[in-house]
């Protein structure tokens, strides 16, 4: 628990201001503080402040109490405030802010009330406790106080457990009292369960009590009064005497307050013990006074003895859901889940205590929380919350079709939880849970009005049903209140089923488009309608919505199906829209959507009808004129009237529909029922009344016989013509007339010639004779038969003959035939049966008189049958007829297909053709075509068996047959046809497979360009005529441009790379727009500028000016035309929309008009764009000088000088120096002359003009002078040089000779010449310059260095005595000879050149080089870096290098490919080190880390495209060999080395069980996937779990197949979300052996999403079946089975398939151990050791 300062509500006082009380309200709102100034004041939800009140005091007077407690009650409308002057008033604030305060209980004691609580569970009594030592409870419905109990010790604090039903009290003299309300008429409900040794001031009741006082001492109390726990702080001098306490909502969490502190503890549910949390110290606090817990357990207010109230934020940890929701756990068996975009908030808490482990939420609405023992459901629309016991976390699916409640599917069964219940509404199995395959109604109609009279009225309010499949053709409803099923079968299978909103009804529709409707209540069924394609119920009504085809019917009463009314539309419905008195159906007719209105009226009444509110009904039938349908509903109300006697309703009814009859009857009635009075219906009259007119006789004969009514009885079956019946009522009562009434009753039937019923009553008087007379009389012979047979009348021959005669006349031969067999007449009995069809007699009476007769007997019983449509009964009496064929016949008819071909077997094969044909036939309907196949080949019919392959698109069968029966040739027209066939039917894709099928790729071309189908054409010339896809693109490009059809065109021009065209296209259509957009999308911004510009030249003056300033081109428009230099326009388009443009425009163009030698228009333009100096500068470059002068001294007088100068330039130039100095003296520029002669070397002209013009610089010029003359000599050569350097030598001037040397600069001579120049400098320097002797070395070794002269410089330096730097010179000059013949003598020199000389060996690559200094490493360091492997192996064998070398260089090569990416270059890698070895150093573990795992975790596409179990196998022998040496080197081995070591050894036997086959290397391969599951933090989890999961499913281990796949399932949808936080580890947390890893492997093994889909269906099917468990065995049952590799074991493990080895199965072989039997069977397909790779045999 962590609590966190929030606010602070209320700031601290200078003095004390105690807050005396806190309390929150239950429903989180409000917050209500008291502190000494007797005010409540009220906070919100955030904080703020938003009322206040003041208490009042007992009596009138003054104010000297103090609230000491205030509490809620449950339902946050009223405050219960404890005073101090012994009065509890409870103050009733409203559910709003705003709602008007008032007192509505006081309660007056006679002694200062000093503690209060109002239990949750008591919401109309609040429990306060006294001075005097009582505690009473006071009930607010009376308002009146009782006692609960009485101590005689003042009452210190009272709590309430967390559920409100009990107390706990806290006394002066530390005794502790419990009472629960459970017990409270049971007897003592109050008990004193523990003595506390000091006064128990901090008290509450969680999970247990929690009592603390002065002594420093916290202890926890059971409910019992026993020690829990006791914390003891009487060491710590910062604890203070504890003040209070509180318990959050869950009882789990508790805050004991102290000074300047408060001390938080918490439940340990693991332990069951209390832990303490810690202190949380507020400095300057002082004493915590009140404490109070949100009742949601998110917030702590915290009150303190100076007035201050402090809020604190209290959770264990807080989190978001998919950035929309905030979860806070303010426990661990709480949660307040936050919606964040309006802050709507649920509580989800367990009401047993459990932890929530697990909480989502879906379409962002309902709250799903998984608890180890409970399933927590919410609705965060609703805040409805529900909690059921649950115990199967993880496993479900939930469907939240229905707002009411949620359905959750597990393992077949489907429980349904109403959200607001804690008990599971209902279970059911199934396996559909679609949304259209089942339909939940929750109350969702108002409760009908029930009737006195109809008593089977359902329950107000109860109203909960559910419609589902029990299989695709059974539809089950069940009543989830009263449990009640009613079962539907339908031939067909269903697609649809919804209940109407009250669950009475149901519609549902099959695969044939059937739409049928069920009635519950009386479980009947009609057919609604055909070919429905759309079917709903109108909301809150029983009226039918439907479409077939065009039509949309409407069944505004339900309950007369053939009364539709049927609307013409054009479209599909879409919706039903009901709102605003309006019922709308809304039909999507293409382009747009119409509206169909509905009849309201029509459908109200339904509802009326529904709602029993039969008035209702009637005000809205009478508005409707009468139709078929307003007929219905009249017929409809009648009914319910009549069945809920509503007479009054029924006549008026009756009346409406014109029968008359019925209305008077009604109208009787209802008279009878008013004349009697009170009893009404249940009088007599009435009852029988209504009996007879519910056609109800024996009802009505009942009440009228009770009453004594025996003449009213009689005359009532009289009336209605049931004269029998009135006669045994008659004789019943002992009627005088009774005899009377039979004899004339037997006279009337004679009279109306009913002599049946008159023979009828001359049986019942037993005058048999009489009776047979009057039967045969009546031509009712076989009656007559009846009563001889029944009354055993057979030895009156004459009787008998009389009646067969009557019989055989009557046509009813086989009764004649009896009797003719009774009288021995055999031949006219068999005859008889022959007439009758009655040849089982026939046959039997023939066995045993007419033998020769039965054969021809029994095809005259089949035919009989056959025409009777028995033909499958045919089939027998046919081959006992020996008729063969028309046995055939018959089986094939009775779809005998098995007998059928059974019986043909026996023909030859012409006969038997016919027959194979329609059982090829039969089987290819019933898509047995490898059977049908068998028939067509039989009945030689080949081609009608391929053409039934091509019709299944089973090509290849197809090809197969055609090719096996027929030539190439016929294969092909054959293929042709069809195709054909096919194309003219419209089956476009079948007729190109069969095209390509015989090669004919162009065939399938025409027919898609016949078809119009561009895409398939051009896809099929990709395919097949690559060199036609350009052309073809432009032939379609042209054609459908020239239909108009421009925007295919354009695809096409573009597939084409003819882009330009489209544009044109475009242009000439005038769709500019389109012309852009394709222009900028292939050719760039400038080519949609160029469309643009051409779309406003083709508009033309301002009108192309607005195109373009709208398409925001003006600008580029006009770039572009000065560029193509279209200027008019240009101008045009800049005068119109862009005026700054202008002086641009016309210096682009004085510009243009210059490169076109237009210089007079062009200075025109130029003064235009103001630019006069451009002008100038033209004809200066014309060296048109009056021109420009003229320009100048007219525009710009400043580029006066300018032009003069360029004049001048020229002229000197031209050499015309004079004309060039008179120009420059003009222009004022005197320096420029002096400067044009010095560069001419015309020193005397120089001389002259500065004399003249310049005489400030005359020595300047002369000194220039002669030093041009020194330096030159007589031209600057070196002989120059070294005379000028002499000169100075001669005349001693040391100085200026060395500076006269070092003048030679190295662009004057060749560097011979140089060096020898400046080594006199250097000489001059050592001799008679020594104080420059170390500048000029520095100074002239340099200047030999830069021109190549190393070995001079070094000389140099080694003669100055700088031999280290000489050294450094010559090897920077690659003088290596000069180098070391410097350094010899100086050992650490002459290492250094040779240092220096390998590394410049190794810089050029001269590995020839290095390897002649015998530096064999350094010239292999340089082909490794160089990537020459060829030759480094090459080197190393011509070498002999030592194998640790080899190795060396080998991880090296593999280091280099993983840096490369890695991929297929492992195998490369991988196979280096097994050839060349493996460094044994654990300084290469990262490289092997990244090679196994890279090797061991491709995905299955990785693995197909590399040579894997090769690689694998090498990668093995590698590790092995490193593991090995580091074991003999060290003695151990790093265990990731072993595991890796061991991954890949597994995952390389499973690559050979897998190659070699058969089942005991499938047995072996299984374990090994098993064990590969321990090494998922090497090999991808994914593909373990994938590989494992499809070997056991392949060797039928099912159940670990699917537990195994479920999980790969799991990590690929976590792959796919990047989440592990999504894998459930709940079902392989006992496998010991198999480790959970929350690293995600980067991709998919299986990166085909179809191969993962068909995973995922198998798992969802094995889901389904009951038969699979889903979990693994416990690891006791494990042992000894497939499940033992996923246990770790203290047994040895086996080195073949790494399961535990039992002793009696242990083999050691090799340094390893294995199971003998494993290791055998491998070794017998290997013939090598599994572990070191010797060569074995088996030793069984």
């Amino acid at each position: 628990m962590q609590l966190t300062y929030m606010q602070s509500l209320m700031q601290a006082s200078d003095g004390i201001h105690k807050v005396t009380a806190l309390a929150y309200s239950p429903s989180d709102k409000r917050l209500a503080v008291c502190t000494v100034d007797r005010i409540v004041t009220l906070f919100d939800e955030n904080g703020e402040k938003r009322d206040k009140f003041s208490t009042k005091p007992a009596d009138k007077g003054p104010k000297n109490y103090v609230v000491r407690a205030m509490a809620f009650s449950p339902d946050s409308s009223r405050l219960a405030i404890a005073q101090s002057d012994n009065i509890v008033f409870v103050y009733k604030l409203g559910l709003e802010w705003g709602d008007k305060k008032s007192i509505c209980n006081k309660f007056l004691q006679s002694s200062p009330i000093t503690a209060l609580v109002w239990p949750m569970s008591r919401p109309n009594e609040v429990v306060y406790g006294l001075a005097e030592g009582k505690v009473k409870i006071g009930v607010l419905r009376s308002n009146k106080p009782a006692t609960l109990y009485t101590t005689d010790s003042y009452v210190v604090a009272i709590s309430p457990n967390t559920d409100g039903t009990g107390t706990v009290s806290a006394h002066l003299d530390g005794s502790i009292h419990r009472f629960i309300f459970a017990e409270a008429g049971g007897g003592a409900a109050n008990t004193k369960i523990a003595h506390h040794p000091c006064v128990p001031y901090a008290l509450a009741w969680g999970h247990n009590i929690v009592v603390a006082g002065n002594d420093s001492q916290v202890v926890f109390y059971d409910q019992d009064g026993g020690v829990e726990r006791t914390f003891d702080y009487s060491n710590d001098p910062k604890c203070k005497e504890f003040s209070c306490a509180a318990f959050n909502p869950t009882g789990e969490s508790v805050v004991v307050g102290n000074f300047d502190s408060f001390y938080t503890y918490t439940l340990n549910n693991r332990t069951e013990t209390w832990d303490d949390v810690g202190v949380k110290s507020v400095p300057n606090l002082y004493t915590v006074t009140a404490l109070a817990w949100k009742h949601d357990g998110s917030r702590l207010a915290v009150g303190a003895l100076t007035g201050v109230l402090d809020q604190y934020d209290a959770c264990i940890r807080r989190s978001r859901y998919k950035g929309k929701f905030e979860f806070t756990y303010v426990s661990l068996s709480q949660v307040i889940v936050k919606r964040l975009s309006n802050g709507t908030r649920i509580i989800l808490k367990s009401l047993y205590g459990c932890e929530i482990t697990k909480i989502n939420i879906f379409q962002d609405r309902y709250v799903i929380g998984n608890t180890s023992e409970t399933l927590l459901l919410g609705d965060l629309e609703t805040l409805k919350l529900s909690e059921v016991q649950w115990h199967a976390p993880g496993k479900e699916k939930f469907v939240f079709d229905n707002p009411s409640v949620c359905m959750v599917y597990h393992a077949g069964e489907l429980s349904l939880i109403e959200y607001g219940c804690n008990e599971v509404l209902g279970s059911v199995r199934t396996e559909h849970i679609s949304g259209h395959l089942l339909s939940v109604r929750i109350n969702e109609r108002p409760p009908r009005q029930a009737s006195p009279d109809d008593p089977n009225a359902p329950p107000e309010g109860e109203n909960k049903q559910i419609a589902y499949l029990l299989d695709t053709q059974t539809i089950n409803v069940k009543d989830l209140c009263a449990q009640a099923n009613a079962t539907v079968n339908h031939d067909s299978k269903v697609d649809w089923l919804e209940l109407n909103s009250r669950g009475n009804l149901l519609l549902f529709r099959d695969k044939r488009r059937h739409l049928h409707l069920y009635d519950t209540e009386s479980q009947t069924r009609h057919t609604l309608l055909n070919f429905c394609t759309y079917v709903q119920w109108v909301p809150e009504s029983d009226v039918v919505v439907a479409q077939n085809r065009s039509n949309l019917c409407v069944w505004y009463n339900i309950h007369a199906p053939d009364q539709v009314t049927v609307h013409q539309i054009r479209g599909d419905v879409e919706e039903i829209e009901r709102g605003d008195g309006r019922t709308e159906v809304i039909v999507d007719e293409g382009i747009s959507a119409a509206s169909y209105l509905l009849d309201e009226a029509l459908i109200q009444f339904g509802g009326a009808i529904d709602d029993r509110d039969y008035v209702k009904a009637i005000e809205i039938l009478e508005t409707l004129e009468m139709s078929p349908e307003a007929e219905g509903m009249w017929r409809q109300l009648s009914d319910q009237a009549m069945a809920h006697s509503h007479i009054a309703i029924a006549e008026r009814c009756a009346a409406a529909l014109g029968d008359v009859s019925r209305a008077r009857y009604l109208h009787r009635v209802n008279k009878k029922v008013t004349e009697a009075g009170d009893i009404g219906l249940d009088h007599w009259s009435v009852r029988a009344s209504m009996a007879i007119l519910q056609k109800d006789l024996r009802q009505a004969e009942d009440v009228l016989l009770a009453q004594g009514q025996t003449d009213d009885t009689i005359a009532m079956y009289k009336t209605v013509h049931q004269f029998d019946e009135a006669i045994a009522v008659a004789e019943s009562r002992k009627h005088p007339d009774a005899t009377r009434m039979r004899q004339d009753y037997f006279q009337h039937l004679l009279d109306t010639r009913q002599e049946e019923k008159a023979a009828m009553f001359k049986e019942n008087e037993q005058d048999y004779d009489k009776a047979i007379s009057l039967y045969l009389q009546g031509g009712l012979p076989a009656k007559a038969a009846n009563v001889i047979k029944t009354r055993n009348m057979m030895g009156n021959t004459q009787l008998l003959d009389r009646v067969a005669t009557a019989l055989t006349s009557a046509g009813l031969h086989d009764r004649a035939g009896e009797f003719y067999e009774e009288m021995d007449q055999l031949q006219r009995a068999l005859d008889s049966y022959q007439k009758g069809n009655a040849y089982r007699q026939a046959v039997e009476l023939s066995r045993r008189h007419f033998p020769s007769q039965v054969v021809e007997l029994q095809e005259a019983w089949g035919d009989w049958l056959v025409s009777q449509k028995q033909i499958d009964m045919a089939i027998n009496h046919y081959i006992e007829a020996n008729c063969s064929t028309k046995a055939i016949e018959a089986a094939l008819n009775a779809r005998q297909w098995v007998k059928a071909a059974q019986f043909i077997e026996n023909l030859d094969t012409e006969s038997a053709k016919p027959y194979h044909k329609q059982l090829a036939r039969h089987y290819e309907e019933s898509k047995q075509l490898e059977q049908a196949e068998k028939f067509y080949v039989a009945a030689q019919a080949t081609q009608l068996a391929v053409e039934m392959y091509t019709k299944n698109n089973l090509w290849e069968k197809a090809h197969k047959l055609a090719t096996s029966y027929m030539s190439e040739r016929e294969v092909g027209m054959l293929y042709i046809s069809q195709a054909q066939r096919m194309e003219a039917q419209g089956k476009l894709k079948e007729a190109e497979r069969l095209y390509l099928t015989v090669n004919e790729p162009d065939l399938a071309i025409n027919m898609y360009k016949k078809q119009r189908k561009y895409d398939a054409m051009v896809r099929l010339v990709a395919s097949y005529r690559k060199e036609l896809l350009k052309e073809t693109h432009q032939f379609l490009a042209q054609h459908l441009e020239s239909e108009g059809n421009l925007r295919e065109a354009e695809h096409h021009y573009c597939e084409a790379g003819e882009w330009l065209s489209a544009v044109n296209m475009y242009r000439s259509n005038d769709v500019w727009d389109e012309a852009i957009r394709v222009a900028k999308l292939h050719g760039g911004v400038n080519a949609s500028k160029r469309v643009a510009y051409a779309w406003a030249l083709a508009l033309g003056g301002e009108a192309g000016a607005k195109l373009l300033t709208k398409l925001g081109l003006i600008e580029p428009a006009i770039e572009y035309a000065m560029e193509s230099g279209a200027f008019d326009h240009a101008f045009e388009l800049a005068r119109s929309s862009l005026q700054r443009k202008l002086p641009e425009i016309h210096l682009k163009h004085a510009l243009y008009l210059e490169d076109e030698e237009k210089y007079n228009e062009a200075e025109d333009e130029f003064i235009n764009a103001n630019k006069p100096r451009e002008a100038i500068d033209m004809y200066v470059h014309q060296q048109d000088w009056a021109n420009a002068m003229r320009v100048a001294e007219t525009y710009d007088p400043s580029a006066v000088s300018d032009v003069y100068v360029a004049e001048a330039r020229a002229a000197a130039d031209r050499n015309e120096y004079p004309r060039a100095e008179e120009l420059f003296l003009m222009a004022s520029k005197p320096e420029l002359a002096l400067a044009m002669y010095q560069d001419a070397q015309m020193w005397h002209e120089a001389l002259a003009l500065t004399q003249t013009h310049l005489p400030h610089k005359l020595a300047e010029v002369n000194m220039a002078y002669q030093s041009a003359q020194a330096s030159r000599g007589t031209g600057g050569s070196k002989t120059d040089f070294l005379a000028t350097g002499r000169m100075w030598e001669n005349s001693k001037q040391w100085s200026n000779a060395v500076d006269a040397y070092l003048n030679a600069r190295k662009d004057a001579l060749p560097a011979d010449e140089l060096e020898e120049i400046w080594e006199c400098a250097v000489r001059i320097a050592r001799t008679e310059l020594r104080s420059r002797y170390p500048e000029v070395v520095m100074e002239v070794t340099r200047r030999l260095r830069e021109v190549r002269r190393h070995e001079a410089a070094a000389e140099i330096l080694r003669e100055a005595q700088q031999l280290e730097s000489a050294v450094e010179c010559a090897m920077q000059g690659e003088c290596w000879e000069k180098a070391r013949e410097l350094a010899q003598g100086q050992r650490a020199l002459e290492d250094r050149v040779e240092k220096a000389y390998q590394s410049f060996l190794v810089n050029a690559e001269n590995t020839d080089g290095l390897l002649e200094l015998g530096h064999t490493d350094a010239a292999l360091d340089v082909l490794a870096k160089g990537k020459e492997w060829d030759r480094l192996w090459e080197m190393t064998t011509k070498n002999r290098c030592a194998a640790p070398v080899l190795a060396k260089y080998a991880a090296v090569r593999m280091q280099q490919l993983l840096d490369e990416g890695g991929g297929r270059r492992l195998d490369e890698g991988v196979r280096t080190l097994f050839k060349y070895g493996a460094p044994a150093s654990l300084q290469y573990m990262d490289m092997y880390r990244d090679v196994t795992k890279g090797v061991l975790g491709r995905n299955r596409v990785q693995e197909e495209e590399a040579e894997q179990a090769r690689t694998v196998e090498c990668l093995r022998d590698v590790l092995y060999k490193v593991s090995t040496a580091l074991k003999g080197s060290s003695g151990g081995v790093d265990p990731e080395l072993e595991q890796l070591l061991m991954a890949t050894h597994y995952a390389n036997l499973f690559n050979k069980c897998q190659t070699e086959g058969g089942r005991d290397m499938a047995e072996l391969a299984t374990k090994i996937s098993i064990t590969l599951l321990r090494y998922n933090t090497v090999i991808p989890s994914d593909k373990v779990f994938y590989q494992a999961g499809m070997i056991c499913k392949e060797q039928n281990q099912t159940n670990l197949a699917f537990v195994l796949l479920n999980r790969y399932v799991d990590l690929t949808e976590a792959i796919e979300e990047g989440d592990a936080g999504m894998i459930d580890n709940a079902d392989f947390s006992a496998a010991t052996n198999v480790p959970f890893t929350d690293v995600l492997p980067k991709g998919q093994y299986l990166p085909e999403e179809s191969e993962r889909e068909g995973v995922r269906d198998w798992v969802l099917s094995v889901c389904m079946d009951a038969s699979v468990d889903a979990a693994l065995p416990p690891e006791g049952q494990a042992q000894g089975t497939i499940y033992a590799g996923l246990y770790a074991s203290d047994l040895a493990t086996c080195i073949v398939t790494g399961f535990p080895v039992a002793k009696r199965d242990e083999m050691q072989v090799n340094n390893s151990v294995a199971n003998k039997r494993d290791w055998n069977l491998l070794v017998s397909k290997t013939k090598a050791c599994p572990w070191t790779g010797k060569a074995e045999s088996p030793a069984w």
